[in-house]
């Protein structure tokens, strides 16, 4: 899910291929990997990746090499890389953050609040709260309240940079704001 906000990638999909191996017994297992992760720059490569708890990789890493050296083995035939990350990579509050963004993936900004908000926003002295920021261009609570969602849809769409490492609220702060194309 964190892949998906990245703004480098183009597509992640999930359980993108079925392997087959031999494991530690001789006997042929089927395998599939969680993501296969597609980025926008062709020099970088697809990356097929493997999730797993951190403790099933300590106690079960043996049992585990042989699938994970089949995936390295497509990966590498198919010019993909191969990773394997802990949850520790995919929990937290970056992930909440950008559960919370997702939202705002189909609702849409016209183009004329996404001018006003990003040419506001690059006219203001960065960092500042999302508050604040609401504060200074908003007349009323209705408007208040709907420029938020706004600002969230603009983060969602990497138009606004959010500092997402404390949970989202109108305390996180504005970073980065494009120039509107």
């Amino acid at each position: 899910m964190r892949m998906e906000f990245d703004e480098h990638v183009e597509k992640v999909v999930s359980q993108p291929i079925e392997l087959s191996y031999i494991d530690l017994n001789g006997r042929t297992q089927r395998y599939t990997p969680d993501y296969l992760v597609y980025f926008k720059t062709p020099e970088t490569k697809p990356m097929l990746v493997e999730v797993k708890e951190r403790e099933e990789l300590l106690s079960n890493f043996q049992k585990l090499k042989p699938k994970f050296a089949e995936a390295f083995a497509v990966a590498k035939q198919e010019g993909w890389t191969f990773k394997i990350y802990d949850e520790r990579r995919i929990h937290g509050v970056l992930l909440d953050n950008i559960r919370k963004l997702r939202n705002y993936s189909v609702s849409s900004v016209t183009d004329e609040a996404q001018h006003f908000l990003l040419d506001s926003l690059n006219k203001t002295q960065l960092p500042i709260t999302v508050k604040q920021f609401l504060e200074s261009c908003t007349k009323d609570r209705d408007e208040y309240l709907q420029t938020i969602g706004r600002i969230w849809w603009l983060a969602r769409h990497h138009l606004v940079y959010l500092d997402l490492s404390s949970p989202l609220s109108q305390s996180t702060q504005i970073v980065e704001a494009k120039k509107h194309v």
